[in-house]
């Protein structure tokens, strides 16, 4: 032994010998994730054997120490390398456990949205009921029977997607009206996920809904909304108070003689330079036709053009159609020819469009 050194020292030094020959030289010198000391620090501490000074045979027992000192090195290095084994076990069950945790609150935000839902459109079935039905006089012609409200806010949740979908659906249309020289009027606004979006982006927002199911979800959400029908609370907005209009999903719900109406009051009320966004199903992709029909409330289709002409003849300027939410490629044919590229517009096109359009600027702009 050399001078100076005690008998437990030296015995640590052969014991971090051995281990680091079992374990990788890239073991850490410093706490784990976990907060478990060192493996070398851990073996050197507790699994170095140890005799005090004054004890009892104290020569002998040294001597025997140095003899059998084989026994725990191989222990040492067995013990850190299953330290450090549970080590990264334990933190890769912590990793899965907030993998399921994240999980589990997202399925919880969904079953509360789903409740809610419910819970308004309970509330507007049984206001109605309180109210008993109405009498209509014997010679008056009976009122065309319409879906209950409380029924298409549960086929607009089965059938149009999460908010969250939603929301990222109509997301790119915020470029658009970054800077518009006025409030946005969403028409037709739903569950209000773009007027959420608005929110997020600092840009005053306001929206109309018919359903008083979603009238009641939005304005829950601290959403400022109005409860009516489109064309006629816009005739009732002051001329030249918006900066933007937009109906998403909307115009397909009206025969042309509404669609036209709410273009030319949509072109009152805004500012010049304001920005109308319309958005509808393509009519000419015959896929896409088939969520036009799966709707029990659509009218009838809007080709662009169609839609197009009637902006313009509303006063609208700059009007042009861009495509949406095309298919993707595993939905559509592959392209080897350039039958197979007219078949995919045909057949597999984009499922909407969007009519964009502006107000005529003010002369001198």
């Amino acid at each position: 032994m050399e001078s100076g050194k005690t008998l437990e020292q030296e015995l640590a030094e052969e014991i971090r010998s051995a281990v680091a020959e079992a374990v990788p030289a890239t073991l850490p010198e410093t706490e784990s994730e976990a907060g478990a000391p060192d493996p070398l620090r851990r073996a050197e501490q507790h699994l170095t054997p140890s005799i005090p000074e004054g004890a009892r045979l104290f020569g002998l027992k040294t001597a025997l120490l140095r003899g059998f000192r084989f026994l725990w090195r191989d222990q040492a290095a067995f013990n850190t390398l299953a330290l450090e084994a549970f080590l990264r076990l334990q933190q890769e069950w912590e990793r899965r456990f907030a993998r399921i945790r994240e999980a589990a609150d997202r399925a919880s935000a969904d079953a509360r949205r789903r409740s809610a839902v419910q819970d308004a459109r309970l509330a507007v079935l049984e206001g109605a009921g309180d109210r008993g039905p109405a009498i209509a006089p014997a010679s008056a012609a009976a009122p065309e029977e319409e879906i209950p409200s409380g029924v298409y806010s549960l086929f607009e949740e089965r059938f149009r997607g999460t908010p969250a979908a939603v929301a990222e659906g109509q997301r790119a249309y915020l470029a658009f009206l970054r800077g518009v020289p006025g409030p946005v009027l969403d028409v037709g606004c739903g569950r209000g996920e773009f007027l959420a979006l608005l929110r997020e982006e600092g840009i005053a927002a306001s929206g109309i809904e018919s359903s008083p199911v979603c009238v009641r979800l939005c304005r829950e959400a601290g959403l400022e909304v109005e409860e009516g029908s489109a064309p006629e609370l816009l005739a009732g907005k002051p001329k030249e108070s918006l900066g933007a209009v937009v109906a998403f999903q909307v115009v397909e719900h009206w025969p042309a003689g509404r669609i036209f109406a709410f273009l030319a009051r949509a072109r009152r009320a805004l500012r010049p330079g304001g920005v109308l966004i319309a958005e509808t199903i393509n009519t000419d992709s015959l896929s896409a036709l088939r969520a036009f029909f799966l709707d029990p409330t659509h009218v009838r289709p809007v080709p662009a053009a169609a839609l197009a002409f009637l902006a313009e003849a509303a006063g609208f300027v700059d009007a042009r159609i861009e495509y949406r939410a095309a298919l993707p490629p595993g939905e559509r044919l592959v392209e080897a020819t350039e039958n197979d590229a007219k078949l995919n517009r045909l057949l597999f096109g984009p499922q909407d469009y969007a009519l964009i359009a502006r107000a005529p600027r003010a002369v001198g702009d």
